[in-house]
């Protein structure tokens, strides 16, 4: 494909760009090497009928950083694009960049399904991401906006007090009681829960509302003396999204949920110290298992 100079002030933004925020350091940055080095690859930008002027597509921090380097021109592949094809374009090279917020690609997904009128399914084959995935970024916009965009993507490393997509997929369940939700966020912070644990203690506060000052003051592993005496398969499909419950219960998710009362029946305190380490060592045995099935029924679910 041609690749041409262009003035780079008859080149302008699309307002309809899904990256809204640019670090004012990191265009700094490029732009000192595109001073050093010049522009090595070209944006694409679409000609705005009868003005002489191109509206870009793909590109825009750079051409940000051409400015700041004062670049008369630069180069430029011209391409005659369609909306669908523009903001397709647009979100997946954004979607690929790390530090893009969530709630950013959230609402760009938001707003090419909206263009497009497609469903979720419809919009995740066009990005290559799973429905799922599409699903739990458009429930960031859910979330009240100040909670949404402390929101950021930290896949494969530790949350470290942030607040991540999967702490998000939680703190959406609690949309309906905003101080509950305040201090499970204040928690999540001061804390450093992961999100595991936060589900936990959000489950908690759903199922016992009247004891939530007890639940928010008491550690993390005593969290699971409130979901005794409960149904268990009840307590399942309570925990998912409607959109995600079988038809009927797999048989195989069945017998786990069956093995858990025998596990809510028992009390440490009524055991010796001989019985306590067996036990634990018991508990250990099945962690480990537990956590090696978790991790395989991720990776197939792709999250």
């Amino acid at each position: 494909m041609e690749v041409k100079q262009i003035e780079v002030r008859l080149i302008v933004e699309d307002p309809d760009q899904p990256r809204k925020h640019h670090a004012e350091e990191s265009l700094r940055g490029l732009a000192d090497s595109i001073k050093q080095h010049g522009m090595l690859n070209p944006i694409t930008i679409t000609p705005l009928p009868d003005s002489g002027r191109y509206r870009i597509v793909t590109g825009e921090r750079r051409w940000r950083a051409a400015s700041m380097a004062n670049l008369t021109t630069m180069p430029c592949i011209i391409k005659d694009i369609q909306d669908e094809e523009r903001v397709t374009e647009q979100l997946i090279e954004n979607l690929q960049r790390e530090d893009l917020q969530p709630l950013e690609k959230a609402k760009a997904i938001q707003h090419v399904k909206t263009t497009l009128n497609q469903t979720n399914r419809e919009i995740s084959r066009r990005l290559g991401l799973s429905e799922r995935s599409v699903g739990y970024l458009l429930d960031l916009m859910a979330l009240p906006e100040d909670i949404g965009d402390a929101v950021v993507s930290s896949p494969n490393r530790p949350a470290d007090g942030q607040l991540t997509e999967k702490h998000a997929r939680f703190l959406k369940q609690l949309n309906e009681e905003p101080e509950l939700q305040s201090a499970v966020v204040e928690r999540i912070r001061d804390q450093k829960l992961n999100s595991e644990d936060t589900g936990n203690l959000v489950k908690a506060l759903k199922k016992r509302p009247d004891k939530a000052k007890e639940i928010l003051d008491a550690p993390t592993d005593h969290l699971v003396k409130f979901f005794q005496d409960s149904d268990p398969v009840a307590e399942f499909f309570g925990g998912i999204d409607a959109g995600d419950a079988p038809v009927a219960l797999s048989p195989y998710a069945k017998r786990i949920i069956d093995f858990l009362p025998s596990l809510s029946d028992l009390k440490p305190s009524s055991f010796a110290q001989p019985e306590l380490r067996q036990i634990e060592d018991a508990l250990t045995s099945l962690k480990l298992t537990v956590d090696g099935l978790l991790r395989g029924v991720k990776d197939q679910l792709g999250e």
